[in-house]
């Protein structure tokens, strides 16, 4: 399948919004804990816009030197990655926001394709593994039917 969009891991924007909110708002603060659930509830069901919108807010409310300077890297992180951040549009989609399942098959694959104790022709594995993973991500079927649409 030819590759339409690419999506920022869901984990990594969380990691850093809550980096950020340990810095700005404190290690044990409940009210930064609960923003930070909100900006990623937000940004995950209402997209960049509002997620941009509300890290405004937040850059305004910092006063000290510290908290501005880590709303700046954050802002400065979301920015650049402005065109990665299209999580209600995956959802609606029912694509994977998070790089679990993509890691998991990582390690799982090549097992599942040359089998324990086999060898494999390494000419031959990238290929097999590409209808390998196809197949376990329910790709088979639209695959064929694009292959054969485009054919015709």
């Amino acid at each position: 399948m030819p590759m339409t969009a690419t999506g920022l891991d869901f984990f990594h924007l969380s990691e850093n919004v809550h980096k950020s909110w340990r810095i700005i708002f404190g290690e044990e603060d409940e009210v930064g804990k609960q923003r930070a659930g909100e900006l990623l509830h937000t940004v995950k069901h209402e997209g960049y816009q509002l997620l941009w919108k509300d890290l405004l807010e937040l850059w305004h409310e910092c006063r000290g030197k510290v908290q501005r300077h880590e709303a700046d890297r954050l802002m400065h992180y979301v920015a650049e990655r402005k065109a990665m951040i299209l999580y209600p549009e995956f959802l609606a989609k029912g694509w994977q926001i998070g790089g679990g399942p993509t890691e998991s098959q990582c390690r799982v694959l090549p097992t599942q394709v040359k089998g324990v104790g086999m060898r494999c022709d390494a000419d031959n594995a990238e290929a097999v593994m590409a209808l390998e993973a196809m197949r376990q991500s329910n790709q088979w079927d639209p695959y064929w039917r694009m292959a054969l649409y485009q054919q015709n």
